[in-house]
């Protein structure tokens, strides 16, 4: 602005500050700079806490089997309510804030498998392991190909479901493998199991 309107604006919008001196306006921009900052920070808190409670609660839905719509439909409603009766609305609204939709707690339950997965290669790159591979079938009857891995972890062994897929009607176990291009490097033995559903 030209310095004649800036005065003009001074004198019209904010005529009780017209006779202050510049020291004045300086302190006051430090000070409105300072308070950006710093809400800035409580913000980006928030929205952080936000997000750490959407994976929380993303993982407790996967953990359930439930549907992803249940933390749009239900949790977050309940959780509103229950905050507002116990607490106030202001922490209602910044609970309003965390991401609960269908689309982000789909994207959140893959972003935890995807880690999980990585962490469990990561794992197996760093040591031996047994495989275990079985074509089986789930109570609808399809089939699906199982291998289920089995190695040392800290101080004893864990095992893991590294692969559940569905299999076409007709299958052999050569064609199993060649389908699913398993390439592994540090396996120790081979075996199969079988699995009951019920």
């Amino acid at each position: 602005m030209a310095p004649a309107e800036l005065h003009r604006h001074l004198e019209t919008v904010h005529p009780e500050s017209k006779d202050e001196n510049k020291e004045f306006f300086v302190l006051n921009k430090e000070q409105l700079l300072e308070s950006q900052k710093n809400m800035m920070h409580v913000t980006q808190t928030i929205n952080d806490k936000a997000t750490e409670a959407s994976h929380l609660v993303s993982y407790r839905i996967a953990q359930a089997g439930e549907a992803h719509t249940t933390a749009e439909n239900l949790i977050k409603p309940c959780v509103l309510d229950i905050t507002k009766c116990m607490l106030d609305e202001k922490s209602a609204k910044h609970l309003f804030t965390v991401p609960l939709s269908n689309d982000t707690v789909l994207r959140r339950i893959h972003d935890l498998a995807s880690y999980v997965i990585q962490e469990l290669v990561t794992r197996l790159q760093k040591t031996g392991f047994v495989l275990q591979v079985d074509e089986s079938t789930d109570v609808a009857g399809l089939a699906i190909f199982l291998v289920i891995v089995r190695c040392p972890y800290e101080s004893s062994f864990e095992e893991d479901m590294l692969m559940c897929s569905p299999l076409p009607t007709n299958t052999t176990g050569g064609k199993n493998f060649s389908k699913r291009n398993i390439f592994l490097k540090k396996i120790i033995s081979v075996g199969t199991i079988a699995l009951t559903f019920v």
